[in-house]
């Protein structure tokens, strides 16, 4: 049966949805070989994993501007290139200083990637009036599981990271050749706004207020995958191999959910879905503080995932569909909120741990998701079309 139009778009806006999660997948999977490869030693990974960080930050705020100059289509495709390539350069370093300069350029083509394909998205819900943002963040968290499983078969097989990277990402490249030139060309800017004149807009407040609960939703995401498996081992009495099967509960439930959130929103609406979510990943949060047993904490991290599952496509999607912004630059203040708060909460978490104790500290992921629940107060009324 041949594919419709709107399913053709879709399928190779996922198929660059998978990039970034895989490529991520990939490196973290393969970071005790590349330790060992480049002779670093823990603090030198630590700088490193900054260096990554950082440089997605600062990618992340040039990709404005970039994407108005040149479209999210030849930005993306540009970037998911250099974004492999750079990938592959980390998995061939011998050096810490190369390492450091792969991870450099990775985490720069991160930033812009991330920016681009929710663009793209954003532009396949707004010509086509559907919903899909969700079934393509559960692609990119699909990438990532993707990259792990690989990263974890080839260090069984005991092979080397670099064809590891070539195995992995090259099979992915592939299928570039079809995906590639059926991306969306970006809609022009309505009436008659120059570039500059629409960077000097000031941004809609409900923008923001998007980028900022996005950063909270992402936030406690990231104290799963930093503190999770931590907490189990130091807190609840867990093996270290029960503690390390957190996060792979908690992602596995995010990618089976996202599948089907696009139905869920069309069905229950976005108040309800953002609220539903934010009270069930509270819920769950504390289900894991104060269930004594391991398994149950697994449950509760699975509870978790399911409840945030929809809450970042969501806000992506009505921060681009608001009137007075293009898609790129929603897409943009939303990615640099979102990804300050996966930076910098889990380390501040840290902090509190080490002064309070991890339980205690993890108290602050609650009143984020309560912070989320309140904020789903906003999308009460549906979105205004542009």
């Amino acid at each position: 049966m041949a594919w419709t139009e709107l399913a053709v778009v879709r399928a190779a806006c996922a198929y660059f949805f998978i990039c970034p999660g895989l490529a991520y997948g990939v490196l973290t999977s393969r970071l005790p070989a590349l330790k060992a490869q480049t002779g670093a030693n823990e603090s030198q990974i630590g700088l490193l994993l900054l260096c990554l960080g950082g440089s997605s930050l600062l990618a992340l705020f040039s990709s404005d501007s970039l994407i108005r100059r040149w479209g999210s289509r030849r930005v993306l495709r540009a970037s998911s290139l250099e974004l492999l390539l750079a990938i592959a350069l980390c998995c061939l370093a011998q050096t810490t200083s190369q390492l450091g300069a792969g991870c450099l350029l990775a985490g720069a083509g991160m930033g812009l990637v991330d920016v681009s394909i929710n663009t793209q998205g954003i532009q396949i819900e707004q010509l086509y009036r559907t919903s899909c943002m969700s079934l393509m963040h559960a692609c990119y968290s699909l990438g990532g599981v993707i990259g792990s499983l690989t990263g974890a078969l080839f260090a069984g097989l005991g092979l080397s990271p670099f064809i590891n990277a070539i195995c992995a990402l090259g099979g992915y490249a592939v299928f570039r050749l079809w995906a590639a030139p059926r991306l969306l060309n970006d809609a022009p800017i309505p009436g008659p706004a120059s570039p500059k004149r629409e960077a000097s807009r000031a941004m809609p407040p409900f923008v923001i207020m998007c980028g900022i609960l996005a950063m909270l939703a992402y936030s406690s995401e990231g104290s799963v995958a930093e503190w999770g498996s931590l907490l189990l081992f130091t807190a609840k009495g867990a093996d270290e191999h029960v503690a390390a099967l957190v996060f792979a509960a908690f992602s596995g439930a995010t990618v089976i959910c996202r599948f089907f959130g696009d139905r869920l929103r069309h069905q229950l609406g976005d108040f309800a879905l953002m609220l539903g979510g934010s009270l069930l990943a509270f819920f769950g949060m504390i289900f894991v503080l104060l269930s004594p047993a391991p398994a149950l904490c697994l449950v509760g991290y699975s509870l978790m995932g399911v409840g945030l599952s929809p809450l970042v496509p969501t806000l992506f999607s009505r921060a681009g569909s608001c009137p007075g912004v293009t898609p790129g630059r929603a897409s943009a203040i939303v990615s640099i909120l979102s990804y300050s708060g996966l930076l910098f909460f889990p380390p501040m978490l840290g902090f509190v741990a080490h002064a309070k104790g991890l339980p205690n500290a993890l108290l602050i992921v609650l009143a984020a998701c309560a912070c989320l629940a309140a904020g789903s107060l906003l999308f009460r009324k549906k979105p205004r079309k542009r």
